[in-house]
């Protein structure tokens, strides 16, 4: 299983490799779900929130993403098609950071 700070700093997929993102995941990676959402890192909180599997913590983020978008979501799990979040895979078995 991918380790958090991977999952929730992924920008894409190749294969079974996770992109991610490695000066995000360098400045960022110890803030928590609701640290990240308060400083407007919304997708990085909500698969967070995913990965931990924190439905209080979702919920914390679609209120947060909500203070600032247009667009009012009603359940956090719709949040799942706005930043394109699926549940981390066992398929992924590397990471390449760039």
């Amino acid at each position: 299983m991918m380790k958090r700070e991977d999952f929730i700093f992924a920008i894409g997929f190749d294969g079974n490799k996770a992109i991610v993102d490695k000066r995000s995941r360098s400045r960022y990676a110890k803030l928590d779900t609701r640290s990240l959402a308060d400083k407007g890192f919304f997708r990085a909180a909500y698969r967070s929130s995913v990965y931990e599997s924190d439905i209080a913590s979702a919920d914390y983020v679609l209120e947060k993403y909500n203070d600032v978008s247009p667009v009012k979501y009603e359940k956090s799990s719709d949040l799942d098609k706005v930043f394109g979040v699926q549940p981390p895979s066992d398929d992924i078995t590397g990471v390449r950071a760039i």
